[in-house]
């Protein structure tokens, strides 16, 4: 590392108040860094629950410069918490000019892996794909936040919203903390969705849950998960949690219940989150990174994350490098985050192997075989 920078490696649990403070200092200088993904109180939970957790603290001689939260999978360095925390990176100045492949490289890291990257003044994104955050403003009111969106959409809810209490009773809705047997509830919802649209399913490895857990039992005012549940008479016809960090809310996992899928449930759940985040005070929702058609429905663009693989070795052998294996790449670094061990592994990549040939019972073979040399591949390198 030049200019007399160093990079010092350890658990959550052993930052001190000094480190403690510079993090929150940082953290309330650089609204880059406002999503709850960068909250403490968010990582203490991830780094006391997500396997190979630990913080990056980087410095010049006594100054902190920044930090960098992450998980290990043998050579390969993941977001801390991947794949849940849907934004992550470098928790620095907006002004630094730390390397993060330089960073990563000091760590022992052959190459790392992002979807929803923070580089505030970084000189990274070469060769990074460049997506935006999506975001909606309700910091004037839902009224002021209803009048900036497409009319004929919003006409089209109310239609909706009407036609489902119509046909199946009053609609209620609730914004509040979740009850742990309302978040087993969509732990499991969103397992079956996994396994209706052929996907690994996260959960599997139980302690993506415990997270989620974990971090319902934070009870404090401007910190948390708040579920989302949409009411039609007695059936809950749509729900998403999310984590809340002072202002800012995150939309996490939604699910919802198909046989009402004609009245367009997460839609009318969506409208009716982000009518109460503003009543209770939260100026901006995140959607995540990508511009998904649903996202334009509700949000605008924010600031730019970067997705996809850094190598810190110019010759580092991985899946990317190797035609029609980028998507592949990406399955598989999911399953590892998911899985630290071996056996782990192996099983993750059985099921999506299982599930792809469900869902292209054509090329099934060929799937199998990608998966087989991708797997192979992945389990060298790490």
């Amino acid at each position: 590392m030049h200019d007399g920078v160093s990079v010092e490696t350890v658990k959550v649990s052993e930052l001190g108040a000094p480190q403690r403070a510079r993090w929150n200092a940082l953290r309330q200088t650089n609204p880059l860094l406002g999503s709850p993904y960068f909250d403490l109180r968010f990582v203490d939970v991830a780094g006391e629950i997500a396997p190979g957790a630990a913080i990056a603290i980087i410095r010049r001689g006594d100054e902190i410069l920044g930090f960098l939260p992450y998980q290990r999978r043998g050579t390969l360095i993941q977001p801390m918490a991947a794949p849940m925390s849907d934004i992550h990176g470098l928790v620095a100045p907006t002004d630094t000019c730390l390397n993060l492949t330089d960073i990563l490289s000091r760590l022992g890291a052959d190459r790392a892996r992002f979807s929803g990257l923070i580089a505030p003044g970084t000189n990274e994104g070469r060769g990074l794909s460049v997506r935006y955050a999506m975001a909606a403003d309700v910091s004037s009111g839902f009224a002021t936040y209803e009048a900036g969106r497409s009319a004929g959409f919003l006409k089209d809810k109310r239609r909706r919203f009407r036609t489902l209490e119509r046909d199946h009773g009053p609609v209620h809705f609730s914004f509040e903390k979740p009850t742990a047997e309302m978040l087993d509830r969509i732990i499991a919802g969103k397992r079956q969705q996994l396994r209706r649209t052929h996907q690994y399913d996260i959960f599997a490895c139980g302690w993506t849950g415990a997270l989620l857990h974990r971090l319902a039992e934070i009870t404090e005012a401007d910190f948390g998960l708040k579920l989302a549940v949409l009411r039609a008479g007695d059936a809950i016809v749509a729900a998403e949690l999310g984590m809340t960090s002072g202002d800012r809310h995150h939309l996490w996992f939604p699910i919802y219940d198909t046989a009402y899928a004609r009245y367009s449930p997460g839609s009318l759940m969506t409208l009716e989150t982000l009518r109460a985040a503003a009543e209770q005070g939260i100026a901006r929702v995140d959607f995540g990174p990508g511009g998904e058609a649903y996202k334009r429905d509700f949000a605008e663009p924010a600031e730019p994350v970067f997705e996809g693989m850094i190598h810190t070795r110019p010759r580092t052998v991985g899946l990317t490098g190797l035609p029609g294996m980028t998507k592949l790449s990406r399955r598989f670094d999911g399953i590892t985050a998911c899985e630290p061990g071996l056996v782990g592994r192996v099983r993750g990549a059985s099921s999506f192997v299982t599930a792809m040939t469900r869902r292209h019972p054509r090329i099934g073979a060929g799937v199998g075989l990608g998966v087989g040399i991708g797997l192979s591949l992945t389990l060298l390198a790490d």
